[in-house]
């Protein structure tokens, strides 16, 4: 668990860095927000699930498996690579969560 915990972290971190490096061009020529915003809540919500699942909660391992398939749509090859490796290591380890 304690790498799946690791790669939330690294993948919430990384959406969180997209999400700014979208946002701040978009907010100074005046563009729409609603994108920028999503990839940095679902990056958020990562870093919380890394830490719920450091804790062995089930709930962070579902919130986990649904915000990485969510993360898909931020940096494409990294996120998709890192969020197939949390979706297999919480799956595989899922009887260690309470």
């Amino acid at each position: 668990m304690n790498i799946a915990s690791t790669l939330c972290w690294l993948l919430g971190i990384l959406n969180v860095l997209g999400g700014l490096a979208l946002g701040i061009p978009a907010f100074s020529t005046g563009k729409s927000l609603e994108f920028p915003l999503i990839i940095s809540a679902v990056g958020a919500g990562l870093c919380y699930a890394g830490y719920g699942l450091r804790k062995r909660q089930r709930t962070a391992g579902v919130l986990a498996i649904i915000l990485s398939v969510a993360a898909f749509i931020s940096p494409p090859v990294i996120g998709f690579l890192l969020g197939l490796s949390i979706i297999i290591l919480t799956l595989v380890n899922w009887k260690q969560l309470a």
